[in-house]
């Protein structure tokens, strides 16, 4: 009996001791729970990509079928931009919704990410650029293959990232003096809760120029997959230049990943 009570004793001081760790550093457990709210979007976009590959490829009609896929594909998704069918030559067979079908024909196999799941036949996540929509945003290549197990092309998905990640954080209330900002590893923000940042890259921007300490936090946050460290910066909607502490890890999917960045104002 003695060593039961012993051993839930034990488990009871483990428990409360991970709580008051918790409680110690919330930008951690802050850290933690975006990052399990973006994986969660992005396995939600993984399946849909999945299913609609598999069914072109298990052989859907040219026409209405295949466009009904691909138009699914975009639904109910706030952050979508597009939803295309590329085929093995990288011609935009088919584009939803409608008002970017006149892009139908267009040839993309010039596009990095066109150009690499072509050669890696796997699925892929883009960073940054702007398409031939005329908008800059992130697109997810998922490779589809014929009934006979051949290269048939890919569906594509083209999102705004920002738009995405405030619909996974709309309920999150920050503390003040609290951020959040997600790099793509390039350094750039492809998103952040602080507006006047969002797009602009930690290593290169001109709006960084000046804050060395930053500058190398940005270095480090590109080359480590996780990590603390503190620097200083201006505050945001002002120009007043205060200390702040960041924390950071990595969120890994398909060949990339995305750094994860919390903020706090140090007082």
């Amino acid at each position: 009996m003695k060593k039961v009570i012993l051993g839930i004793s034990v488990v009871v001081l483990v428990t409360l001791f991970s709580l008051a760790c918790l409680a110690a550093d919330p930008a951690k457990a802050l850290l933690d729970d975006v990052t399990n709210r973006t994986a969660a979007a992005l396995k939600k976009i993984d399946s849909d990509l999945s299913k609609t590959a598999t069914a072109i490829g298990e052989g859907l009609s040219p026409g209405a079928d295949m466009r009904k896929a691909v138009h699914d594909l975009c639904a109910g998704k706030a952050y979508s931009i597009d939803c295309a069918f590329i085929n093995a030559k990288g011609i935009m067979e088919i584009v939803e919704p409608e008002k970017y079908r006149k892009h139908e024909g267009s040839n993309l196999s010039d596009q990095a990410i066109v150009n690499r799941i072509h050669k890696t036949r796997k699925p892929l996540l883009s960073e940054l650029f702007t398409a031939v929509e005329g908008l800059q945003g992130i697109a997810f290549q998922y490779p589809v293959f014929n009934q006979k197990k051949e290269f048939a092309g890919s569906v594509s998905l083209l999102i705004s990232p920002d738009v995405m990640v405030q619909e996974c954080l709309k309920d999150m209330k920050l503390g003040t003096g609290t951020g959040i900002v997600i790099l793509q590893p390039d350094g750039t923000n492809i998103y952040t809760s602080d507006p006047s940042q969002t797009r602009l890259n930690v290593l290169k921007s001109t709006e960084y120029k000046g804050f060395h300490e930053l500058r190398e936090m940005g270095t480090r946050i590109v080359k480590e997959k996780e990590g603390t460290a503190t620097y200083r910066y201006v505050k945001p909607g002002s120009e007043k230049v205060v200390k702040k502490s960041a924390v950071w890890k990595t969120l890994p999917f398909y060949d990339s990943y995305w750094r994860i960045v919390i903020t706090t104002e140090k007082h």
